[in-house]
């Protein structure tokens, strides 16, 4: 019997995506295992692999469709014993939308983390390009002519790296008399999603703000000192210790180590921090796994791996799918203070701000300058309270103000 293919959901998040190109052809053999088509998630571009075996008998969806909804057919795959009139019948009923067997379309989804092979196409001219599907859809999307690119890939390929630089050089800027001049640029497809899941989120969630000080002096002291003993391979961040210190703030207050899950709430017995890293197209929010169980040194080498992938678009799904909440640090751009909005379906999320130093009355009235840093924290009021928000923030706030406490 014909396999009816249908668009695959390859995140918890994904209600849509977008299908960047079929890396196979109809008439094209099909073996279990075969990269058949590249999809845009709402986290990255995905290469997507069959389960089956056959012959690509009809693409319903063609290459460059965007929000294509999940369970949508999208192609039919000729198995062995099928016969034409079999296959003619399952293409009528994909097209038709009444699909009666609905098999999975992967085995895995995975980001595209090495250079796909090597495909050429014609241009107007009949010259053979090389360029990788991803180049492709960047070139049309810009209306870029990739002929005029020097490919700096193997074997001289274009890769998007190369479709990104010639953007930067090409804006199309309108000018209005006597007004406004500007430049409309198309939107990627994880900024689209970023753009519908927030404003989803803050439409439907019911979002509640607190914010605490926390005297972190002796943070940076132990920091500097770690650092300076030169034991690590790696230098620490504040970024690592506050990390490290949401983990066993969560520990010490299991309520907030919650989500909503379709009207239940879903209590984690492992604590599992995402750390916002800024990207081009937008914000990826890879997970420390257990990390109320793993010492400074592991976090931070950690979060600097996962961030280099993120920005080199290399996440498998399972280092940025889940996480009890996420740490966004801002610290660096010397901002007072910002409050986010949650990452869903996580149930809260911690804006953490720059150390800046400030006036305060110690324990004997005297005034002292300590290094200050301002915590927003957004909860999900389905599933947390504000008490349980508040003896959260009260139990990180005493680690970051006594950094000992990380270490015992």
């Amino acid at each position: 019997m014909p396999i009816i293919l249908e668009m695959p959901s390859l995140s918890p998040t994904m209600e849509k995506g977008n299908l960047v190109s079929w890396c196979k052809s109809e008439g094209d053999e099909i073996a279990v295992g075969d990269v058949i088509a590249e999809i845009d998630t709402d986290k990255a571009t995905m290469e997507v692999e069959s389960i089956y075996k056959g012959i690509l008998a009809k693409i319903i969806v063609p290459a460059g469709t965007h929000d294509v909804a999940v369970r949508t057919p999208i192609a039919v795959i000729k198995q062995k014993k099928d016969s034409d009139e079999d296959v003619q019948k399952a293409i009528e009923s994909a097209m038709s939308g009444k699909v009666e067997e609905k098999p999975e379309l992967v085995k895995s989804g995975k980001p595209i983390s090495s250079p796909v092979p090597e495909k050429s196409f014609q241009n107007e001219n009949s010259d053979k390009i090389k360029a990788s599907p991803l180049a492709k859809r960047l070139a049309n999307e810009y209306g870029i002519d990739l002929s005029s690119i020097i490919g700096t890939g193997p074997h001289g390929r274009i890769i998007k790296e190369d479709v990104l630089s010639i953007k930067d050089l090409k804006h199309k800027v309108q000018n209005i008399p006597n007004g406004a001049r500007y430049t409309d640029e198309p939107i990627s497809s994880m900024r689209r999603v970023i753009a519908e899941k927030l404003t989803k989120t803050k439409q439907e969630v019911p979002h509640f703000y607190m914010t605490v000080s926390a005297d972190v002096s002796s943070l940076l002291q132990i920091r500097k000192q770690i650092n300076d003993s030169g034991k690590f391979d790696t230098k620490i961040t504040v970024n690592d210790l506050v990390v490290k210190a949401v983990a066993l703030a969560m520990c010490k207050e299991p309520s907030v180590n919650v989500m909503w899950n379709n009207g239940t709430i879903r209590k984690f017995s492992t604590v599992d921090i995402a750390v916002a890293v800024a990207v081009d197209e937008g914000l990826m929010t890879p997970i420390i796994w257990s990390a109320d169980l793993k010492t400074i040194d592991q976090i931070s080498k950690e979060i600097k791996d996962l961030a280099k992938k993120a920005k080199e678009n290399k996440l498998k799904p399972e280092q940025f799918i889940g996480g009890s909440t996420t740490v966004s640090n801002l610290g660096m751009f010397g901002i007072d203070s910002f409050l986010s909005i949650i990452n869903p379906p996580q149930g809260s999320i911690l804006s953490i701000g720059p150390a800046k130093k400030e006036p305060i009355i110690d324990k004997n009235d005297s005034i002292e300058i300590a290094d200050i840093i301002e915590i927003g924290y957004a909860v999900d009021h389905r599933v947390i309270d504000g008490g349980s928000a508040a003896k959260f923030l009260e139990g990180l706030k005493e680690i970051l103000t006594n950094p000992i406490l990380l270490f015992i």
